[in-house]
């Protein structure tokens, strides 16, 4: 068995106090079936399923994941520019302003 630094272990935070929902879970979940809606979270999971407190933070985990499927279908500015602009280099050097 390997010794971790207690510094390297991350607690894994419960979110919904009611069902006792991890944060990985509800994470998972949303990950995996691309939520986009508290209530899909709910029937899953129960996380969110009675008080309601944890909305909040079940709605920002679904955000943040949609977030980061939007910038993986954006292209890098770069690259849109070097679509945009086909001339070679010859030509753009050679060509009059």
């Amino acid at each position: 068995m390997t010794y971790v630094p207690s510094t390297e272990i991350e607690e894994d935070e419960i979110i919904c106090n009611c069902f006792q929902v991890t944060e990985s879970t509800i994470r998972s979940y949303i990950v995996k079936n691309d939520t986009t809606e508290v209530k899909d979270v709910t029937l899953a999971c129960e996380a969110g399923g009675n008080c309601g407190s944890c909305h909040i933070l079940i709605q920002l985990f679904i955000d943040q994941n949609s977030h980061k499927n939007l910038l993986a279908r954006t292209p890098e500015p770069e690259e849109a520019n070097l679509k945009k602009n086909k001339k070679s280099f010859w030509k753009k050097l050679l060509s009059k302003p």
